[in-house]
């Protein structure tokens, strides 16, 4: 609060604790991917393919950490090839086609965002459908839709719209000389191919 100035970050969580954050769990957000994903594969070993986000940033190592943890903690032994997908569709399509033509078919799929592209991608190399979890997306809700029936069982979690507005209210109230938290935390949305 300098000037009556209050800046509420709200999309993306930054390491620092000199500021108020609005955000989600990122991550809880890898955690419930990984235990989606182990209920679809089940107590069998896998190939799994990590469409990772942007280097360096704190919500792409927050997921990333909390998927990691989670499948090495769920008993079963996993291939796990990570890959660089920025968030961006384009990016993970090019990232999810070049993991396929390298190391075969895999058993499952985490993609961080960008999620549309990396289903993109197994569509164009005529891979079967998997399991996958990935991002709030439309594009890739659509694909859920459309394709659960040919097997593409899909998770969806996302960034909550309402964080904006909660971000507001929290600013508000700070203004008004309200003692906030430091993290204000909202709950994940998440969907999943049995009610998209």
């Amino acid at each position: 609060d300098k000037n009556n100035v209050v800046v509420v970050p709200f999309d993306n969580v930054l390491d620092t604790d000199r500021v108020m954050q609005v955000n989600e769990d990122q991550y809880q957000m890898g955690v419930l991917s990984a235990q989606w994903l182990q209920k679809q594969l089940g107590k069998r070993a896998g190939k799994i393919l990590e469409v990772r986000g942007v280097p360096g940033n704190s919500v792409d190592r927050d997921r990333h950490e909390g998927f990691q943890s989670t499948m090495k903690a769920g008993g079963s032994k996993f291939d796990i090839v990570e890959v660089v997908g920025n968030w961006d569709d384009g990016t993970a399509r090019k990232a999810t086609a070049d993991a396929i033509a390298v190391h075969g078919r895999f058993d499952e799929l985490f993609t961080q965002g960008g999620s549309t592209g990396s289903v993109r991608a197994l569509m164009d190399a005529h891979h079967p459908f998997i399991p996958m979890a990935g991002e709030g997306e439309n594009g890739y809700r659509k694909l859920i839709a459309e394709h659960a029936k040919d097997g593409l069982k899909g998770f969806s979690y996302g960034q909550s719209p309402a964080l904006a507005a909660v971000a507001i209210k929290a600013a508000i109230s700070a203004l008004k000389g309200n003692t906030m938290p430091q993290m204000i935390s909202v709950p994940i949305p998440t969907a999943d191919y049995t009610n998209l």
